[in-house]
């Protein structure tokens, strides 16, 4: 059984965020607004962007039968003729907790991984290229186990020395360390990864990393200010109670004990498709933000922890209950920090910011401008190492890139 929410703002989310289950996760068609139209149709509200260390954005677009990668000189103003990721056609799967992933080395490759239905939906596939998106690998499977264990919501990260990193969710979790951990409820799986050098054209090694990952809530992943990976993950207690904790890798390749971050005490018999998002600065101080609708507090907050989440300030609310704040995202550039996540006013959903000029102690609101009133994305923040952009698709409005 959900728990029960005894008052207005628990309903509202309830009834609007849906509680899904993975097995009612689908793949939304809708047409595509972009500069360069595509040949096909795009599935809703997945564009994914990033940055090349050459100031080159590169745009991810999933279709319903391939994945298509074009790039911008302009920061999204215009783009150059897209290319065809997969040559054989899938059935490409993506929703805006599980969009592709899109990753450029400072070598120049760009590390593609998207989804298709395959034995297992929502299979993830790896790719790349090191002509400049002229032409790119044959794609490959990530999980060594596609046919038998769903794998999903992968998170991708590139170091310096182009070493690849891939986490992603799997449902092989009852074969590892039973007996040793239990959780209790519905929509738990585990966290696996692989970590694999540029010159490595071999399969991906699968390793364990943790259990208790809560199915639906996609990770927020980032390197410290050493270059050691670092997630942040919705876990599922011992008690039942969905809050995040930090999961980082030290210095010797190990995986520390997850430090959990969150104490909002949200038990609840379902997943909430509501990941958490994560920013780390030059000083390792680390930004979070999240989604709960737990006992101790309800709605979307932001903290900061310059410990890894031994210590954590005071969570800041971020914006109007009254309509529904969801989906946050955070970004650092030097000392400045950006918030940004939605807001729905029964009308429209509309983009609302804050700024910090000094690592998250003072903020004040940004205005957006950017609204719409059909169906849309989460926003994704991005930096060119100059200034800050946000990423957002919406069915009416196409996909948007707007400096900040």
């Amino acid at each position: 059984m959900l728990k029960t929410f005894h008052n207005c703002l628990s309903s509202i989310y309830f009834l609007l965020f849906g509680l899904l289950f993975l097995s009612a996760c689908q793949s939304m068609v809708s047409k595509g607004l972009l500069p360069n139209p595509l040949p096909e149709q795009i599935l809703s509200s997945t564009v994914t962007v990033n940055f090349a260390p050459d100031g080159r954005l590169w745009r991810l677009t999933p279709t319903a039968q391939a994945v298509y990668l074009d790039y911008s000189t302009d920061n999204g103003k215009t783009y150059q003729q897209p290319v065809k990721i997969n040559r054989t056609e899938q059935k490409i799967s993506a929703w805006p907790e599980n969009p592709p992933a899109l990753e450029i080395s400072s070598s120049g490759r760009i590390n593609v991984l998207y989804y298709a239905d395959e034995e297992q939906n929502s299979t993830s596939f790896f790719s790349y290229s090191d002509d400049n998106g002229q032409t790119f690998s044959s794609p490959v499977l990530v999980s060594t186990q596609a046919h038998s264990a769903m794998h999903y919501m992968d998170k991708m990260l590139v170091d310096k020395n182009d070493n690849l990193y891939l986490f992603w969710h799997d449902t092989r979790h009852d074969s590892h360390h039973r007996g040793q951990i239990h959780h209790t409820g519905s929509g738990i799986l585990s966290l696996y990864y692989s970590i694999h050098s540029a010159s490595d054209h071999s399969q991906f090694d699968n390793h364990f990393l943790s259990a208790g990952i809560c199915s639906c809530c996609r990770t927020a992943t980032a390197f410290t200010a050493a270059g050691e990976p670092i997630i942040l993950a919705r876990m599922v207690h011992e008690d039942g109670i969905r809050d995040h904790s930090l999961i980082r890798m030290n210095a010797e390749g190990s995986w520390l004990k997850p430090q959990r971050v969150t104490y909002d005490n949200w038990a609840i018999e379902a997943c909430p498709e509501h990941g958490p998002a994560m920013a780390i600065d030059d000083k390792n101080r680390a930004h979070l933000t999240w989604f709960t609708l737990g006992d101790k507090r309800q709605g979307i907050f932001y903290a900061q922890t310059d410990d890894f989440g031994k210590t954590v300030s005071t969570p800041l609310v971020l914006g109007n209950n009254d309509y529904i704040p969801s989906h946050p995202d955070v970004i650092s550039l030097g000392q400045r920090v950006v918030l940004i996540w939605k807001e729905f006013d029964g009308e429209q959903t509309s983009l609302h910011a804050k700024e910090s000029l000094d690592r998250g102690l003072t903020w004040t609101d940004k205005a957006t401008g950017l609204t719409s009133q059909a169906k849309n994305g989460h926003p994704t923040l991005i930096s060119d190492k100059k200034d800050i952009f946000v990423s957002w698709t919406a069915k009416d409005r196409g996909h948007q890139i707007t400096k900040l």
